[in-house]
């Protein structure tokens, strides 16, 4: 039922139930998660994944009405801390004190969190943040015995880990820098050097080498600091991620570089004045990338997903019930937010055709190799390495259970999709198959109602594909489509849905509206994808997002003058600069190309 082969993690990470418990539950809750027992709550269940090195960031999460509602509420504390909306942050913290489920160990924790952050905001001394962050820090770990040793003898979760970092901080601050220095150097030796890192790791190590390097700049010491900024600005470009940490890396790094007698070209200084100006727009959406707990995507309400699709199925609550439950015992799920026993929750999703694991990650699978190979082939895809994404495909479908829909579904989905971007069938044919995906779970009918509920992970990556490249009466079916999707969603869930699924979704629908000509909806609904994509750490690369608001803003002048581009828009071009300078740090050859070629027909065509 739980959905993450905790077990796997663990015993691959060479850690003991006991260790991975420490601080925050028992050997035999660590059993229990690991067998699939009971429901344990999420903070747990993401503290025990993290302590083992992994992530639980691409899972989608059904949660029961009390999570859920202590989900957003952590989402909402720290959304006004970062907009300076102190007061509420602070009515918001008594409010999640006081929600049923949230006196234990980790959601003290976050509350000291998040009260060491208010803190800082709000200008408290020194000794006020110290004891907020010591008081995070003991909710799970021995402060009798607290000292550096311990990150060399235990495991920690990310914000026990960020925590730690924090008063690494604040010891550098009190001018015990030398112990400042230790605590930097042990956080990051937890991490070792891989050149992909996790999905924490990315979130974490940047940051902290960030400071150590600056200690090591202020002594003189740039050979030393040098590695720690290339590393860390590696770590982040492997996964494409372009933040404000990361311009800080860049800046320091090219610096450095000077300094050493490394000549820095005047194109990577203009690709870097390119992303910082951008960045210098967007400073308060980009502040939130390196907050550790504001990031939690892909949260669902298991009690308003089983009545968003059995609604949208057209089924009575006596249909769905069955023999699974009572039809009553059904409605007071539905309206009163009641907790779904396990039997009857899991019965339940098996006749909605969905998967009932409380983390879904996009298949069904019972070996941690399966998971694996998934991740694999969405590793090849994003490096456009469709051979090889071929051949992790075929190694997975041998291996998984179609009797489950979800997996029938991630099986159709990539026939359909590898086979087109291999040539082998027509726009035409994959989207016929990506439609009969859609029937499988809603029956034929309408299209309408295929989009009027919340949708799985494979069903909303058919939606994307779907409305990558319409056209014609594609567009004016699936624009209105895809609008109510986005603001059903959002009505529901706001900002705990993924920014990776909404980025690609906005720039659908501004693509969209561009090819009708309307550029003003064009343009509102690419800048909300900007906005989306600066959330999170995953989504739609940049440079399509600049090149796409290049494009409209191109197209808006040149239906008002006809004069010379090149000599009178420059705001304009500014996006297609946007656009190569992301490209060009991604490593993106194949779209830089693209860019090169669009600008030269540009310039080519205005000047001649």
């Amino acid at each position: 039922m739980l959905g993450i082969p905790l077990k796997e993690f663990r015993e691959e990470a060479g850690i003991s139930q006991r260790a991975l418990g420490e601080g925050i539950c028992d050997r035999g809750m660590v059993r229990a998660c690991e067998e699939g027992r009971g429901e344990p709550e999420k903070l747990l269940v993401d503290a025990l994944v993290q302590r083992t090195g992994k992530t639980i960031d691409k899972y989608f999460i059904r949660l029961n009405d009390e999570e859920y509602e202590l989900a957003k509420k952590r989402t909402w504390i720290q959304i006004w801390i970062s907009r300076g909306k102190f007061l509420k942050a602070e009515y918001a913290i008594r409010e999640y004190q006081n929600l049923p489920g949230s006196d234990n160990p980790l959601h003290r924790q976050f509350i000291a969190f998040v009260k060491a952050k208010l803190l800082l905001r709000q200008g408290a001394t020194l000794n006020e943040r110290v004891e907020a962050v010591r008081s995070g820090l003991a909710e799970t770990v021995d402060m009798e015995t607290f000292s550096i040793k311990i990150l060399k003898k235990r495991v920690f979760h990310l914000l026990e880990l960020f925590l730690l970092q924090q008063y690494a901080v604040l010891l550098e601050e009190m001018g015990q820098e030398a112990e400042a220095v230790c605590w930097y150097k042990a956080l990051l030796e937890r991490f070792g050097h891989e050149k992909r890192g996790t999905a924490d790791q990315q979130k974490l190590y940047p940051l902290v080498a960030y400071q150590l390097a600056g200690y090591y700049l202020r002594q003189g010491k740039e050979h030393e600091a040098l590695p720690l900024l290339q590393h860390a600005l590696n770590l982040l470009r492997y996964s494409k991620i372009q933040n404000a940490m990361y311009v800080m890396l860049w800046e320091s790094e090219m610096t450095v570089r000077e300094n050493l007698g490394d000549k820095v070209l005047a194109q990577e200084k203009r690709r870097f004045l390119r992303l910082k100006e951008f960045l210098g727009k967007n400073s308060e959406v980009w502040r939130r990338n390196y907050d550790p707990v504001y990031l939690e995507p892909n949260l669902c309400s298991v009690n308003a997903m089983l009545l968003d699709r059995r609604t949208a199925q057209g089924k009575t609550r006596e249909n769905l019930a069955g023999l699974v439950c009572d039809p009553r015992t059904l409605e007071r799920q539905e309206k009163n937010g009641s907790k779904p026993q396990k039997r009857t929750w899991k019965g339940l999703f098996e006749r909605l055709g969905l998967s009932y694991l409380k983390y879904d990650g996009g298949i069904v699978a019972g070996e941690y190799g399966d998971h694996q190979k998934h991740e694999d082939m969405l590793q090849a895809l994003d490096k456009n390495k469709t051979d090889q994404a071929w051949e992790k495909y075929d190694e997975l479908i041998g291996k998984l259970d179609m009797g489950e829909l979800t997996n029938r579904q991630f099986k159709k989905y990539w026939e359909a999709e590898l086979s087109y971007q291999s040539g082998k069938i027509s726009r035409e044919e994959r989207n016929a198959m990506l439609w009969e995906m859609f029937d499988w779970t809603m029956g034929q009918g309408s299209k309408e109602k295929h989009f009027s509920c919340w949708l799985t992970e494979y069903e909303r990556k058919a939606m994307v594909s779907l409305a990558w490249d319409c056209e014609g009466e594609e567009i004016d079916v699936l624009l209105p489509l895809m609008k109510k999707q986005l603001y059903r969603d959002f009505s529901i869930a706001g900002q705990m849905m993924t920014a990776g699924y909404y980025d690609g979704l906005l720039y659908c629908i501004a693509r969209g509206y561009f090819k009708k000509g309307n550029l003003r909806q064009a343009e509102q609904y690419i800048t909300l994808a900007i906005q989306w994509r600066g959330i999170g750490f995953w989504g739609l690369s940049w440079d399509r997002l600049f090149f796409m608001r290049f494009r409209i803003e191109k197209q808006e002048l040149e239906l008002w003058k006809k004069e010379n581009l090149l000599e009178s828009y420059k705001a304009a071009f500014q996006w297609l600069a946007f656009a190569w300078a992301s490209a060009k740090e991604n490593r993106d050859d194949a779209m830089c190309d693209f860019l090169k070629r669009y600008f030269k027909i540009l310039y080519d065509r205005n000047r001649g």
